[in-house]
């Protein structure tokens, strides 16, 4: 069976709680809670508003100032949260697969339990694309900040670059371990077989983005099942 592999599939970094602790009573603390419920507040929208145009115009076509109008705020607010469009994007990207994550985990760890590794990545591509299904403009965010990084000069490279890197080596533990546990093939190779799981998912997802009424998720997802047990378990696996 696969264990803790809930921290290990995205590697997420912990947010840090940016509320200050203050005596009830104390009209500083209070004051002080107001002033960050209002920049929490405006931060929220702010992502919000960049989500939905990066959805529909890509991240080029927007500009902090077209973030700061629909969030309903100055171009200087973003600025003063945020400094520049990349960190922004960093932001957000990190907020949407905060989401994602949090999705997929919460379906898995009831079953984690009575699954081995193979079973675990099948049921993680299967509630990545539902919850791409569910939220399709979020979906459709991220896929084009990710495609937005792929030139070689891109500034926002480093951030899915690093993003990557750690989906990668959650996958590749998720196989580690079931070959601890023999329900992964001896002969698979973590490193590429992990490529390979995430090509397909995100490659299943991109094409759903641009033509949902052409792509049936749920035979797809089906199709990503039956592969997965067949070329990464034993041998004997049918």
């Amino acid at each position: 069976m696969v264990s803790n592999w809930g921290a290990t599939v995205f590697l997420m970094a912990a947010r840090t709680d940016r509320s200050a602790q203050q005596p009830a009573g104390n009209p500083v603390g209070r004051a002080r809670r107001t002033q960050q419920e209002r920049t929490a507040q405006a931060e929220r929208a702010l992502l919000d508003a960049a989500e939905e145009l990066f959805s529909r115009r890509g991240v080029d076509q927007t500009s902090l100032a077209d973030v700061g109008q629909l969030a309903g705020y100055s171009r200087g607010l973003v600025n003063h949260h945020f400094g520049s469009k990349s960190t922004l994007v960093d932001e957000l990207a990190r907020r949407i697969q905060s989401q994602f994550v949090s999705d997929t985990k919460a379906a898995l760890d009831a079953a984690r339990a009575e699954v081995d590794a193979v079973e675990v990545l099948a049921n993680l591509v299967a509630e990545y694309l539902a919850a791409i299904a569910r939220h399709e403009q979020t979906g459709r965010a991220f896929f084009v900040m990710w495609g937005a990084s792929i030139p070689s000069e891109a500034a926002l490279r480093p951030v899915f670059a690093t993003d990557d890197a750690n989906f990668r080596e959650g996958v590749e533990a998720i196989l580690r371990s079931g070959q601890d546990d023999g329900s992964v093939d001896s002969d698979v190779d973590p490193a590429s077989s992990a490529v390979t799981v995430i090509g397909m998912l995100r490659g299943i997802a991109a094409q759903y983005l641009i033509a949902p009424e052409s792509i049936d998720l749920d035979a797809a997802t089906r199709a990503t099942r039956q592969i997965l047990r067949r070329s990464l378990g034993p041998a004997h696996r049918p």
